[in-house]
This record gives C-alpha cells, sequence and structure tokens, in this order.
C-alpha cells in the first residue's frame, strides 16, 4: 500500500491559555516571561505543574506525551507535565468562556494543543495570553515565522499567539498493485471516480478530513486558495466563485460508495 501526498494540510499548534494556573515561580512573574532571558525562563520552570489541554483521540500522540515528553521534562526540567484529554477542541474553547465569564483569573489550562477555527474564536474572545513564540528558542532557530502557514491559521493572523508542534498532510491511500498511476489531480479524481463507482468516498463535514478534501476541490477548482485569504464577508462574488466547487462534488456524488449517501 502506498502513499501520496495531496497538499499540506496544515500545522499543529499549541497556544498559551489567558489565565494559566498557578503562578510563574519566585523568580518571575508572568508578565516577565515575555522578556527574560530564556535561561531565567528554565529556573523559574523548576517545580512548576504544567497542565495540557488536548484533543485526546490519538493513542499515538498520548503515548508521545505521556511516556516521551512527560518523563523528559520532569528529568531534565523539573517540570510535571500533564495531559489532560478533551473529547474535541471545541470544549476546550468553551471551558475556558466559561472560566472568563465567572471573572476567574487563574484558570484551569496551561496549555491548549488547537485547531484554526477554535484559534480564531480564542483569539476574539481574548482567551490567549500573548506573543510568547519569539521567547521560545527552537521557534527562533528552525521555524519560518513568516512562512504562511505558520504566520497565518486558516487565513487569520497567528501574531505570536501560538506554536506550531508538527505538521499534518493530506494523502490518498491507494493499492500500488491495482493502480500503478493513481490521479494526481481533482479532474483526474472525478475521471477515476466514475469510471470506478463505489470505490470512493469522503468523510461529510464537519468531520476533519473531510473537511480538508471539500477545502482541496475549491482550491483547485475555483483557481487557488490566495483569494480567500480575507474575510468571507469581504468577498461580494462568494457565492459565484464558490459555484464551480459545487459542480465538482454533485458531479462525482452518484459515483461514490453508496452513492454518496453515507
Amino acid at each position: 500500500m502506498k502513499k501520496y501526498p495531496i497538499a499540506s494540510l496544515g500545522i499543529l499548534a499549541l497556544a498559551l491559555s489567558a489565565c494559566s494556573s498557578g503562578d510563574a515561580g519566585n523568580a518571575t512573574d508572568a508578565d516577565s516571561l515575555l522578556t527574560d532571558d530564556w535561561s531565567v525562563i528554565q529556573d523559574a520552570a523548576q517545580g512548576q505543574e504544567v497542565n495540557m489541554y488536548m484533543w485526546g483521540g490519538n493513542d499515538n500522540i498520548n503515548t508521545y506525551l505521556d511516556e516521551w515528553v512527560a518523563p523528559r521534562m520532569k528529568e531534565q526540567h523539573g517540570i510535571e507535565l500533564t495531559r489532560v484529554p478533551m473529547n474535541d477542541a471545541q470544549d476546550i474553547i468553551n471551558q475556558l468562556l466559561d472560566e472568563k465569564t465567572a471573572g476567574k483569573t487563574d484558570g484551569s489550562m496551561d496549555i491548549v494543543w488547537i485547531n484554526g477555527e477554535n484559534f480564531k474564536a480564542a483569539k476574539d474572545n481574548g482567551l490567549l495570553w500573548g506573543d510568547f513564540t519569539g521567547q521560545l528558542p527552537n521557534f527562533n532557530d528552525y521555524i519560518d515565522a513568516d512562512a504562511p502557514e505558520v504566520s497565518q491559521d486558516f487565513g487569520e493572523p497567528v501574531e505570536g499567539l501560538e506554536a506550531p508542534w508538527g505538521k499534518a498532510q493530506f494523502v490518498f491511500v491507494h493499492e500500488e498493485d491495482k493502480h500503478e498511476s493513481p490521479p494526481t489531480s481533482m479532474a483526474e479524481l472525478a475521471d477515476w471516480v466514475q469510471e470506478n463507482p463505489g470505490q470512493f468516498t469522503y468523510p461529510a463535514p464537519p468531520d476533519f478530513t473531510g473537511s480538508a478534501f471539500v477545502r482541496q476541490v475549491l482550491y483547485e477548482t475555483t483557481g487557488g486558495h490566495e483569494q480567500y485569504q480575507q474575510p468571507a464577508a469581504d468577498i461580494e462574488d462568494l457565492e459565484q466563485r464558490l459555484e464551480p466547487m459545487w459542480q465538482y462534488l454533485n458531479s462525482i456524488e452518484p459515483y461514490l460508495w453508496r452513492g454518496g449517501e453515507t
């Protein structure tokens, strides 16, 4: 079985909650963490407990954090890292909103794993701590802060409020011995689907992968993603621009697995 990439899906990002729990240690206060030298921050971190709220649905990622990251944080930095699994990133935003509405200044979350949609919601509601990425040595050494997938999250300017910790690609999986030359464009895919009815489908949005597939169709059938790097309300002819995407999806629907009903 072979996988081949279709398009970049995006950056997996970490953000700091605006009302994190506890203080920053005796050596410094929270605000000074945005200006202190990294060595000072490391010293202040000794003995701290950090709660990381995140989607808990991937066993590999959970094991990585619990069995690889957490022990090393404890051994090398004296930090107790606790992973707090959540069913959905939206649950994280809802809890932060509830805590802010209740007037809490010491919230339950220190770090959150967040996606583009919920990053915007958190940013718009003032739920994130501040512009912290410039303080991270690895960010400065290894990340291009001006790269589009880093400087923006689903078109929303990041402004240092989140840092990438991984990258995902959207891929198709196919049996190489059965399909030596799989489709490499949406036009080729449409031809293949119609020639092989019932052999292809995609998850219905708002499923994460299904939404990614629809976005790829949108970009390729309407002339690229650049035109959508602005609020949808500012695109006066949006419905007209979207029409080729709907035509494409409707054209392949009868040939999908179970006729597109599932």
